[in-house]
């Protein structure tokens, strides 16, 4: 079994969520949208959109570009969690601690090395 195949699939299917849930609880992502940026449904949504349809790329022969616009993406993203962590705002309905944020910085570290993982997979 090859299980940089089986991560890839776990991988999309983890953002396809994330995309989804975008539409299925939008009052959470509207309160971490920053305030300077206007319309932040549609941003969030849009961004919701983007989670859906980069990680599909991964199974295509855009696999390698797929990849890399998602390193790009979710370089892009964290500063949502960035304004969030920096203005001590909430998510949903809960404060995180510097250690939970700290904490989620990591997983999103993760995510760029695990979609490295992928940029990098040659089957």
């Amino acid at each position: 079994m090859d299980l940089t195949k089986v991560l890839i699939y776990v991988y999309i299917i983890f953002f396809i969520s994330a995309g989804i849930n975008h539409f299925l609880n939008p009052q959470f992502y509207d309160a971490i949208v920053p305030e300077f940026i206007p319309y932040p449904r549609l941003v969030h949504q849009f961004t919701g959109v983007l989670e859906i349809v980069i990680p599909l790329f991964l199974l295509t022969r855009f696999r390698k570009e797929a990849a890399l616009v998602m390193i790009i993406f979710l370089v892009l993203i964290y500063g949502a969690n960035l304004y969030v962590w920096v203005n001590n705002l909430p998510y949903g309905r809960s404060y995180f601690s510097n250690q939970q944020h700290f904490f989620r910085f990591l997983l999103q570290v993760l995510y760029i090395y695990i979609t490295y993982v992928i940029y990098m997979y040659d089957k």
